[in-house]
């Protein structure tokens, strides 16, 4: 599939002519189920957002986001060979990855540090995002017994209503971090969308930009890095509306997934459709649409509710919602929907579609697929 045009919906783009299916016969031994991901496709994306940056028209860099791909090594391994100096996810355990593949590759820590891992931080975070005195207070600490300099992006809460000081308070708080040894602070951040949907605009990026304006004068320090959010912010620099001076966003979906966040919308000129996830057709039986008995909770704890359609085509996989979030998934094969499942089946009105047992089915992946199958240790995940 060609990068998608900014006309192609999702929609569109998923359902496109499919393969025809593979049976287990037609594999060599491997591992079901399991997710699909093209390096060709990823390196376009990787090359398509470093050309964007480069001709912004002001300085301004981007931070490929690893947490959605657990920081996979051979993932890393192709950012690291498209010339990425810096990658950013949440968790020490991803970061350690990351360092342990190229120790010459900054690494950011986007979640806010807990005070049980300051250690860990200064020790696997070149640069982390904080907001509280306590929390900086520490990394201080812990930078000076590990004899390094420790870079902080101060989060400035701007709506959303996750991460973040009030506006009002950074100055008091800036006073206090530039009493901490061993702290470098290089800049300031906000997060959008992510919690409250609130919508990154030129006004909110202005809003930000004043705050650095005013910590220049009247605590005497210029900060480097202006961090204008994630992927949601993508579209006001795309469409030419991010304010000169923003020099930093930190990107993930858009990177893996060739999507704006805002929404949704495959950017022009990107691939949405590097991932697929694969698995094994286990049965295929004609049975009632409506179960039979005395009902109570399912294995979730809630009571479904079924469409009487009469007798029909069942197939079940051998996938569930302990791998990924099955209302999420999209079927790539015509006629085929998904009915539900449990923690280790999902089952599918397959209707007219010569589905039989061993075929393999393939289906689009979304940011909730993705992020819990690379989570998974049950879901493959093989490059192509």
């Amino acid at each position: 599939m060609k990068p998608a045009s900014g006309s192609e919906s999702r929609r569109q783009v998923f359902f496109a002519p499919a393969p025809c299916l593979l049976t287990i016969r037609d594999l060599p031994v491997i591992k079901f189920p399991r997710l699909l991901w093209s390096e060709s496709k990823l390196r376009s994306n990787i090359r398509f957002l470093n050309r964007l940056f480069a001709t912004a028209g002001a300085p301004m860099n981007w931070t490929p986001v690893s947490k959605a791909v657990c920081a996979n090594p051979e993932i890393v391994g192709l950012l690291l060979d498209e010339g990425v100096t810096e990658i950013a996810d949440s968790r020490i355990e991803n970061l350690k990855r990351i360092k342990s593949l190229s120790s010459h590759c900054s690494t950011l820590l986007l979640r806010l540090p807990g005070l049980h891992e300051v250690d860990e931080v200064v020790r696997y975070a070149d640069t982390s995002l904080v907001s509280e005195a306590t929390t900086i207070e520490r990394l201080s600490a812990a930078a000076r017994d590990a004899q390094v300099r420790h870079r902080i992006i101060l989060m400035v809460e701007l709506g959303d209503l996750r991460e973040g000081v009030l506006p009002q308070q950074v100055l008091a708080l800036g006073r206090f971090i530039l009493q901490q040894p061993n702290i470098d602070w290089c800049g300031i951040g906000t997060n959008l969308t992510c919690y409250g949907g609130i919508l990154p605009t030129r006004e909110k990026m202005l809003q930000l930009l004043a705050i650095k304006t005013r910590i220049a004068d009247e605590l005497g320090h210029v900060l480097d890095v202006v961090s204008g959010g994630n992927s949601s912010s993508l579209p006001l620099l795309l469409r030419g509306d991010m304010p000169t001076g923003v020099s930093h966003l930190r990107l993930g979906e858009s990177l893996l997934l060739g999507r704006e966040t805002v929404r949704g919308q495959t950017i022009a000129g990107m691939y949405d459709d590097i991932f697929r996830l694969e698995a094994e057709v286990i049965e295929v039986r004609v049975k009632s649409s409506v179960p039979e008995g005395e009902r109570g909770m399912d294995a979730f704890g809630k009571v479904p509710e079924f469409e009487d359609v009469g007798e029909h085509r069942r197939a079940i996989l051998a996938i569930g919602r302990q791998d990924v979030p099955i209302d999420e998934l999209v079927p790539l094969e015509a006629g085929i929907r998904i009915l539900g499942g449990s923690s280790d089946h999902m089952i599918l009105d397959v209707g007219k579609n010569p589905v039989k047992i061993g075929d393999i089915l393939t289906f689009g992946v979304n940011y909730p697929v993705l992020l819990q199958a690379m989570t998974s240790p049950y879901v493959a995940k093989v490059r192509v």
